[in-house]
């Protein structure tokens, strides 16, 4: 029963990561919800980090790297998310340090506001303020954003 029950566990397990790359928390929380037994859990868990499937560090790394480059997040936003998922808070830096090394916050929110304007201007100052918000919930700090907006604003003039 027992070795039935975790065939069962890793298949589950395999289907799920062959879906999408998750984090060991994801994972766990998956089984639980189909009602595995937490020792079960447990071993499923390790032996997939044992083959190499599951590694929360490479998962951090991958998917922050899509979101920013796919959806234009920012530092604040992308630390927000990979916490959820259960990312260790060291790696979680370590992540953001290495992206944000590579690319600086202040050019992927000017080119993400001028990609999304596609020529027009800022507008009044009610536009300038939904900029501002869309930034903000993109995850780029107050002090980016207002340079930025600045910036935008001078080109315009």
């Amino acid at each position: 029963m027992g070795e039935d029950l975790l065939r069962k566990a890793l298949d589950f397990a395999y289907r799920q990561l062959a879906r999408n790359p998750r984090s060991r928390i994801e994972l766990e929380r998956r089984l639980r919800e189909k009602n595995f037994p937490d020792p079960i859990t447990r071993q499923v868990t390790q032996r997939l980090e044992e083959y190499g499937y599951l590694d929360d560090q490479a998962f951090a790394l991958q998917w922050a790297k899509d979101r920013l480059t796919r959806r234009g997040w920012g530092p604040s936003r992308l630390r927000i998310e990979l916490k959820r998922k259960g990312i260790a808070k060291e790696w979680i830096e370590e992540t953001l340090r290495e992206l944000f090394e590579e690319r600086d916050e202040e050019t992927l929110a000017f080119d993400l506001i001028t990609h999304r304007l596609k020529g027009r201007g800022l507008g009044d100052v009610r536009e300038q303020r939904r900029w501002f918000s869309y930034l903000l919930r993109r995850g780029y700090s107050p002090d980016v954003i207002q340079t930025v907006l600045r910036r935008m604003k001078k080109n315009e003039g």
